[in-house]
């Protein structure tokens, strides 16, 4: 955590700033929408180890524990609720949570006893089913706690955090994908003082080992043959695209890093979130991150900002204009695969999750896809796909649950209907999602299919990727 806890008459603690994680994942992806960044039990259906952290009581006693959280099959069964956790401190833990919200919202874990002196708290984990946890509120006496994305996320700032730092830089690129670190890159070494922004401890966006997309299009094309250079810095060398040979390793993340953090003029701030934008006049001023890790605030201004968070969220946040297509758009993809074990596990039943138990999808039987792949090099890859019906912003993590509901449902199938792959484990899959259509900041020109008809005179890219449309396939939820 970023100071030392203390618990007076209350606390309030961001789980995400806990010393350390365990098995839980740090998901920063939602935070503009449902006000935090949260942990999450990854488990692929195994609980994991429990995340932990400190806090000194001031004064032995009863004290109220609410968790924010959310059950989050409730979109589709209220009645199910397989993200269970427990919240422990010292010797004591609190009643079973994540299961009665139907949206992000304070859940009441109980009133338990707390000891004078350093408390430890942790984060039990009781199934591997994607609980969620973003925030704990510790309180002497029975609080009504506001909820809703913006509401939380001020409760959270204006209770916990304390220090704020303030920089300049000449050129600032908000977002960590190939996007923002291009840009970065090519702006420190053409002698910029720059600054980039990812809430992630890996760059890349899609083509990291969190997510792992491989990349696609070409670069050097005429009349542009320089472009792409720093493109091919970053790629890696080897890609394997389907089934378990997707590994981790693939996607250089190591290397990647290496290379931005030896570059002169160039300063990461790596896990801080973008959350607000000032500016002056027409032009963006500053903005706002929330270092989630270390608890503070951070303020960067430059003359010049580059939005390259995947979302257009510094435009939307300083006011541009942007279109977004909330029905009718290419979705998100969270890969998956599986592996041979030499000491196999039963799997849970999943009725919470999609029922895939009469369907025919890629990876079961003989069912042949349109690579001509079959079997494990079908299961998780990108065609895996959900959110074309909804708003890419505001239903993104309800999309990301959707991927996770189809995988749990497709693995059930294969082995408790079918009873296929049973020497197989589930080993891999992306809580990140791989987002493809989102917002789309408008400029003076918005280019269209007949624009490439001709040549502008101020041209300064090739595109080398086809027009790509997703057509669904069927609707399971």
């Amino acid at each position: 955590m970023g100071r030392k806890k203390v618990l007076g008459k209350d606390l309030m603690l961001s789980a995400a700033a806990f010393e350390h994680a365990g098995g839980w994942i740090r998901d920063s992806e939602f935070i503009l929408t449902m006000g935090g960044v949260y942990m999450l039990a990854h488990g692929l259906g195994r609980p994991v180890e429990d995340a932990q952290s400190t806090f000194t009581c001031m004064e032995s006693g009863e004290y109220h524990v609410y968790a924010y959280t959310f059950n989050w099959v409730s979109p589709w069964h209220r009645d199910m609720h397989p993200g269970e956790f427990e919240i422990h401190i010292g010797d004591n833990s609190t009643k079973v949570l994540g299961i009665c919200n139907d949206h992000w919202d304070w859940e009441y874990g109980g009133c338990i006893r707390i000891g004078k002196g350093e408390n430890t708290i942790k984060l039990h984990d009781l199934t591997g089913f994607e609980g969620r946890v973003a925030y704990i509120y510790i309180s002497r006496e029975s609080i009504n706690l506001p909820c809703g994305g913006n509401e939380v996320l001020s409760l959270y700032i204006d209770k916990v955090i304390k220090n704020k730092e303030s920089y300049s830089f000449d050129f600032v690129a908000a977002g960590g994908g190939f996007a923002g670190i291009c840009a970065s890159l090519a702006a420190a070494r053409g002698g910029l003082k720059t600054a980039l922004i990812q809430d992630r401890p890996v760059v890349g966006g899609n083509n990291s080992s969190e997510i792992r997309v491989w990349l696609g299009g070409g670069t050097n094309y005429d009349p542009f043959p320089g472009l792409g250079n720093i493109v091919g810095e970053f790629e890696q060398k080897n890609i394997g695209h389907y089934g378990p040979v997707n590994k981790a390793e693939l996607y250089e993340d190591d290397r990647k890093m290496d290379i931005l953090r030896k570059q002169e003029n160039l300063t990461l701030f790596m896990e801080h979130c973008l959350i607000s934008a000032e500016k002056k006049g027409d032009d963006i001023a500053s903005v706002t991150l929330l270092d989630y890790r270390n608890e503070k605030l951070v303020e960067i201004s430059a003359p010049l900002f580059a939005d390259t968070t995947g979302d257009g969220n510094l435009g939307a946040m300083a006011g541009a204009d942007f279109e977004v297509t909330t029905n009718g758009h290419m979705g998100m993809s969270n890969l998956w695969h599986i592996e041979k074990s030499s000491d196999p596990k039963p799997f849970p039943r999943c009725p919470w999750a999609i029922d895939l138990s009469t369907s025919v999808f890629p990876g079961r039987k003989d069912h042949i896809d349109f690579y001509g792949h079959r079997g494990i090099e079908s299961l998780g890859c990108w065609f895996w796909e959900s959110g074309m019906t909804e708003d890419p912003i505001e239903k993104a993590e309800y999309s990301r649950d959707v991927n996770f509901r189809a995988m749990y449902g497709a693995w059930d199938t294969l082995r408790n209907v079918d009873h296929d792959y049973q020497d197989y484990e589930l080993t891999f899959a992306a809580a990140i999602a791989g987002k493809r259509e989102s917002r789309r900041l408008l400029g003076d020109i918005v280019l269209t299919k007949s624009d490439f008809k001709y040549t502008f005179p101020d041209a300064c890219a090739a595109t080398t990727w086809n027009f790509d449309v997703h057509y669904i396939a069927t609707r399971l939820l």
